[in-house]
């Protein structure tokens, strides 16, 4: 796109809060990972980026003032030779964790991991997009390897446009940091990691794996937790095709013992109510200047880590189920597919699930401190348990949350 005809967004308030984050806990990116069996060629690879990005621009943007334009500019694919993720602690991997690239203002890279196994790694400052932006960005990608046509994402809208389009049918929830985290609280150190990253192959993919979560969660937690849900806002839209921030949060106060059944029908409310569209009001704390921003999370960073005070429990997100059918390109079949939160100075605890061929991939970013290590490993056994006991037989499409 040239002159006139370039793509262009308002950088939302929303996505301003994201900016200090790259600095407070770096290097703050969602990162959609896909391991596999087979090769897959990096020029080839380079090709299908730069198809998949013409016609996705919200992969392609650079920060100019106030806005997001394209830059024109296809994601870098970096190559890390006989590299794969380096787990259990993969907030010590020296690839994962690196900054985004080639430049400071970067949004978004693909990283070609040729180890065993073979992994594709797709990198997304959360500024441009959120997760189911970055899963569309992904899965076009794939498509043009498979030598399809990508799916254009030509709207230049996200969540503030929609919403003062569609309307908030109610008032923000108020954001208050009293609120307890299920591995508790403890004091970070110089020199130790200060966010901790896991993630757990589960052998079972049932019904309700969102619900139980959150339900363990709050189990574990002193009090009432507050569990974050983002909800894809591209649901008040079909038509809409935009690769941008379109998730607002649904909350969920839920007490200790609370039946899962019993959160999965609040999640149901919730989004028949249409609750999450009132918390784009919340965001409006982030039109004050950058330094004033990075300040207040500074603090709320500090309040958590110190005291156990925090504007929310957890945030627990269900990205989708996938199949290696689906996803395969010639010459690489996916064995699975995870996505790795973004780090946050603002919350303790953000899981991801995703569900690929009848297992299911759990994944968690952890604000780090002292203690906290071995009792987020204890709460992650839990939860596959718990995960892992659900009968199969259960399983049906419109129950799985």
């Amino acid at each position: 796109m040239h002159g006139s005809s370039t793509f262009r967004r308002p950088i939302t308030t929303t996505e301003r809060m994201y900016f200090p984050m790259r600095e407070l806990a770096p290097p703050f990116l969602m990162q959609l990972v896909i391991p596999g069996d087979g090769e897959i060629d990096p020029e080839r690879l380079r090709r299908a980026v730069t198809t998949a990005a013409a016609v996705t621009p919200g992969a392609r943007l650079v920060r100019r003032g106030a806005d997001w334009i394209d830059s024109g500019t296809a994601p870098a694919v970096r190559v890390a030779l006989g590299h794969t993720p380096q787990g259990p602690a993969l907030e010590l991997d020296p690839v994962l964790t690196s900054p985004i690239g080639p430049t400071p203002d970067t949004t978004v890279e693909v990283l070609l991991l040729t180890g065993d196994p073979v992994t594709l790694v797709f990198r997304v400052f959360h500024g441009v997009m959120d997760g189911m932006g970055m899963v569309l960005w992904a899965t076009n990608v794939l498509r043009a390897l498979r030598g399809e046509d990508p799916v254009p994402q030509p709207d230049p809208i996200a969540d503030q446009e929609l919403v003062a389009r569609i309307g908030a049918p109610g008032r923000p929830a108020a954001m208050v940091p009293r609120y307890r985290s299920a591995v508790g609280r403890g004091r970070q150190r110089r020199g130790e990691a200060r966010h901790l990253m896991r993630h757990r192959r589960i052998a079972a993919a049932g019904p309700g794996a969102l619900a139980r979560v959150c339900a363990l969660l709050a189990a574990e937690t002193p009090g009432t937790s507050r569990i974050m849900m983002p909800v894809d806002l591209r649901r008040h839209d079909p038509a809409l095709r935009s690769t941008a921030n379109l998730a607002l949060p649904l909350f969920l106060d839920l007490a200790p013992g609370t039946d899962w059944t019993a959160v999965k029908e609040r999640i149901k409310t919730g989004l028949r109510e249409r609750r999450e569209l009132n918390q784009l009001a919340n965001t409006k704390i982030t039109l004050v200047p950058d330094p004033v921003n990075r300040g207040v999370l500074h603090t709320t960073n500090w309040l958590g880590a110190r005291f156990g005070r925090n504007l929310a429990s957890a945030t627990v997100s269900h990205m989708g189920r996938f199949t290696a059918d689906e996803l395969a390109v010639p010459g690489f079949r996916p064995t699975g597919l995870y996505v790795l939160p973004q780090h946050s100075v603002a919350m303790p605890l953000l899981f991801g699930l995703t569900e690929f061929d009848g297992h299911t991939h759990l994944t968690v970013s952890a604000r780090n401190g002292d203690g906290i290590e071995a009792r987020l490993e204890a709460l992650l056994d839990r939860i596959t348990d718990l995960l892992e006991s659900v009968p199969a037989e259960e399983n049906s499409a419109d129950s799985r949350r």
